[in-house]
């Protein structure tokens, strides 16, 4: 009874110790996760405007090179009616600068988005890509279409 009882433990503990995700994408959508903001913006009592920013440079993947830094910047207005109205966000800057800031909008089926564990259909996505900088505090900002500046902050791992 006491050989079958620890080999019954010893199978359950092999099977709690194996490797939770060794599937890249899996991997990598989790970084994404990890590098992702969402903001909130109350517009009015029935209408939000939600935006998600994901920091692109922290994950390893064929699509994410280095030489800029990168942020996918997604959008959408909930107005309370059922409605999901498109969203003007302007004037991105990067650690305080829009020097060489270039803003690219990205279709629903752009290879970059199959990144973000998050992306849907209903969701207006950007590229924005900044000068390659050695701060360890990223923040991204921006001016909503009501000209409220919001801004969020990231950290990089080296």
């Amino acid at each position: 009874m006491r050989y079958i009882s620890m080999v019954l433990i010893l199978f359950l503990l092999s099977g709690c110790a194996s490797k939770l995700s060794e599937n890249e994408s899996e991997k990598t959508l989790d970084y994404g996760m990890a590098n992702s903001k969402k903001i909130e913006i109350q517009n009015s009592k029935t209408s939000k405007t939600f935006v998600l920013i994901t920091y692109l440079n922290p994950i390893h993947h064929d699509l994410v090179t280095q030489e800029s830094e990168k942020f996918v910047v997604g959008t959408y207005k909930a107005t309370g009616d059922g409605a999901f109205d498109r969203v003007t966000l302007s004037k991105f800057k990067v650690n305080g600068s829009d020097e060489n800031l270039t803003v690219t909008p990205l279709n629903q089926d752009a290879p970059l988005l199959k990144l973000i564990s998050t992306s849907n259909a209903w969701t207006n996505y950007v590229l924005i890509q900044a000068p390659k900088t050695e701060e360890i505090k990223m923040e991204i900002s921006f001016e909503n279409d009501q000209s409220q500046r919001v801004s969020t902050t990231f950290r990089k791992d080296f």
